[in-house]
C-alpha cells in the first residue's frame, strides 16, 4: 500500500508540513532527520524511509529558502 502513498501528493505534503512545523517549532531539523535516519535503518520499514526521503528533500528546500530570505537586500553590497 506504499506504492499508493508515494503517488497521493496529500501523503507527500503531510510529510513535508510535519518537517515545516518542527521546522516553525525551533527544533533542530540536521537533529530530527538524523533520529528519523537512524529509525528508517533499525526498523527497515519501508514507510520510514519513504519519510526520510521525503524530509530530504524538504530539507533542501527549506535550506534554499533560508538562504534566500537571509541574503542582503541591497544588490550593491
Amino acid at each position: 500500500m506504499l506504492w499508493l502513498k508515494k503517488l497521493n501528493f496529500m501523503e507527500t505534503a503531510k510529510l513535508e508540513m510535519e518537517l515545516m512545523k518542527a521546522l516553525d517549532a525551533g527544533e533542530d531539523l540536521d537533529v530530527k532527520l538524523k533520529d528519523q535516519q537512524r529509525l528508517a535503518e533499525q526498523t527497515k520499514d519501508a514507510e520510514q524511509v519513504w519519510k526520510l526521503e521525503v524530509w530530504q528533500k524538504m530539507l533542501v528546500r527549506i535550506r534554499k529558502m533560508e538562504s534566500m530570505l537571509n541574503q542582503p537586500n541591497d544588490p550593491e553590497s
